[in-house]
């Protein structure tokens, strides 16, 4: 068993109807690794963005909407990491 820690900077492409915005989100997270294949649910994250730029640069902006995005595409981008680097075994592929 091998806890594994990784930074990374994902990009989100937020549409706002008038403009696109790109975030920057940096990301940790941690796993657990057994015979080199991922823990199911063994992964954590933390997520890291410049909300307060964004509230001040876009007032009505609808923050529960970013929120989940950013997650969603976190997750997928965490996801993709993790397929290309093997931890994810046969069967998720």
């Amino acid at each position: 068993m091998v806890w594994v820690v990784e930074k990374k900077v994902f990009y989100h492409f937020f549409d706002l109807g008038f403009e696109r915005v790109e975030i920057p989100v940096r990301v940790k997270f941690e796993f657990e690794v057994k015979e080199g294949v991922l823990v199911p649910d063994s992964i954590s994250k933390t997520m890291l963005y410049n909300r307060p730029a964004l509230e001040r640069h876009y007032p009505n902006l609808d923050l529960a909407s970013l929120q989940r995005s950013l997650e969603k595409k976190v997750d997928r981008d965490i996801h993709t990491y993790l397929r290309e680097c093997g931890y994810l075994g046969e069967e998720s592929r």
